[in-house]
């Protein structure tokens, strides 16, 4: 996962910035993240599920863990994920996922439509609180 834009902050100071698929934490405080990965699979009609949470540090956020299932492979869904934690500046943030299987072609999917703007295979949106 790349994240490649931010939106403006109001005109105010960006508290995170991104390297690849990192979120890096500038500044400490309390912050609110909401993510909403568009999900969907490739093929296979099983019902099937995909696991996506928060990872600060390389540790896994407690009760961070959301899932879908995934059924037809037109079919996408947004599972939204929400946490407030308490973050200090150079902490890592990242959103991991694991899926039941390899086989039908389960993740994470912009698409692109014709004459609209791209829709995102995920938006995050991180707040500092105080």
């Amino acid at each position: 996962m790349l994240f490649d834009a931010q939106s403006d902050a109001g005109g105010n100071v960006h508290t995170i910035d991104f390297n690849k698929g990192d979120i890096i934490i500038k500044q400490s405080g309390m912050y609110l993240i909401i993510a909403g990965p568009q999900v969907g699979k490739v093929r296979g009609a099983t019902p099937r599920w995909i696991d996506l949470w928060l990872r600060v540090n390389n540790i896994d956020v407690p009760n961070s863990n959301i899932r879908a299932v995934l059924i037809d492979p037109e079919e996408k869904t947004v599972a939204i994920m929400n946490s407030v934690l308490p973050l200090n500046r150079g902490d890592t943030l990242n959103i991991v996922m694991a899926a039941e299987t390899i086989e039908e072609g389960m993740g994470l999917e912009a698409i692109a439509p014709d004459g609209e703007p791209t829709i995102p295979s995920i938006i995050v949106t991180v707040v500092q609180l105080d």
